[in-house]
């Protein structure tokens, strides 16, 4: 009689415990689910947000070239009235950049989140200021001395000593390569009364001699590239990648003999025109490319001079120019050719002239930089467009 009622007792206990095991696992299993719906709530609220922002943005991107000039004696309550973004516009238009927010989406929620968004017109895309699809024979007669340029300032050697080819002219190859790469003919270029590129031919005995498989064969593209990284399949560039990403760039000589270049990659994008956004560029690197910012590459002055001028027109944006002007800036925007030659002190040569603009235009990029935040979730948006035919048309769209 004991024994069955120590079994009994026993089953019953045993039946409590995993009766108790379930319960906690349905309520654990009831919270996790209860959690994962509040994710998914307050997820989709932020998308929400995100799409509110997108259009936001793109309402000040599309209208904004017609915003009427900053003037002090604005009536701006009155501006408002008609355009609830036309103090961002205006921004965007004088000096090419632009923040709205943080906005409160729900006014009677406050707390249900905000949007903040950044614009900027930037000379190009994700990285770089000067378009290499026009720093060749068909799009700048100046080319070759804008590479020289760039070559000069980065530490690149003209003439380079090497163990398979002897003593070459690497400036002259890698100018040359590119652009037969990027032109549409198929001669040979000639630098100097020497022919330095490469057309097909060239790369159909070099995929030969190395083996190269074929489906990593590269042909020129007799067009203008999509990527940077385009640059190392072409004769020259493809030895020495460290004129793109840096380091030395003559690893087989005595310690004492190498040289350390830097990388010229994130100088470059592959949109735009020649021009450069003289109000968005504050990189000396891009600013000796211009003719008459240099005045001769051949000169050993010539870098120095150039970069002593490339310093003076970024440091004249903070010159106060003789016009009424915001007085809370700390810079102003030079609005044309002349008020750049008022303020800057350094003489610039008139050729310079056609390689700046002063405000965005149809070619411009502009970064947008979205910030969504609900109860405590934050979501973040980096994209790219330009605006054409009253489109905000997107190349980039990234999200956290």
């Amino acid at each position: 009689m004991k024994a069955r009622n120590g079994g009994a007792l026993l089953l019953a206990l045993w039946t409590i415990a995993v009766l108790s095991v379930m319960v906690i696992s349905f309520v654990y299993e009831a919270r996790q689910q209860s959690g994962v719906n509040i994710y998914v709530r307050e997820r989709n609220r932020v998308n929400r947000f995100t799409e509110a922002a997108q259009a936001i943005a793109e309402v000040v991107l599309i209208n904004y070239e017609s915003a009427p000039d900053w003037t002090e004696d604005q009536d701006t309550d009155k501006l408002l009235e008609d355009d609830r973004w036309i103090r961002e516009k205006q921004a965007l238009k004088k000096q090419a950049k632009c923040q709205i927010g943080p906005i409160v989406l729900d006014e009677e929620a406050p707390e249900n989140g905000t949007v903040t968004i950044e614009i900027q017109a930037v000379n190009s895309g994700e990285k770089g200021i000067i378009n290499i699809n026009q720093l060749y024979s068909g799009g700048d007669d100046k080319y070759i001395e804008r590479w020289w340029m760039i070559f000069l300032s980065h530490g690149i050697p003209e003439e380079l000593s090497t163990p398979k080819d002897g003593t070459i002219n690497l400036w002259n190859i890698l100018i040359a390569s590119w652009n037969d790469w990027r032109d549409e003919d198929d001669t040979v270029t000639d630098i100097e009364g020497e022919e330095a590129g490469a057309e097909i031919k060239w790369y159909e005995e070099y995929d030969e001699d190395n083996d190269i498989d074929e489906e990593d064969r590269r042909r020129p593209r007799q067009g203008p590239i999509p990527d940077i990284r385009e640059l190392a399949y072409i004769r020259g560039w493809r030895d020495y990648p460290q004129v793109l990403t840096g380091g030395v760039i003559n690893p087989w000589e005595k310690e004492e003999d190498q040289i350390t270049v830097r990388g010229i990659e994130d100088l470059f994008t592959t949109v735009g025109t020649k021009k450069i956004n003289i109000n968005n560029c504050d990189s000396i690197d891009a600013l000796i490319t211009i003719p008459g910012v240099y005045e001769d590459p051949e000169e050993k002055q010539s870098l120095e001079e150039a970069q002593a001028v490339a310093q003076a027109i970024i440091d004249a944006k903070s010159v106060k120019p003789d016009r009424k002007v915001d007085e809370t800036q700390d810079w102003w925007e030079f609005t044309d050719w002349n008020d750049l030659t008022e303020r800057v002190e350094e003489d610039i040569g008139n050729e310079a002239s056609q390689y700046f603009s002063y405000t965005p235009d149809s070619s411009t990029i502009f970064k947008v930089h979205i910030i969504c935040e609900a109860m405590g979730m934050k979501h973040e948006v980096n994209a790219e467009c330009y605006v054409k035919e009253s489109q905000v048309r997107y190349f980039l769209w990234r999200e956290d």
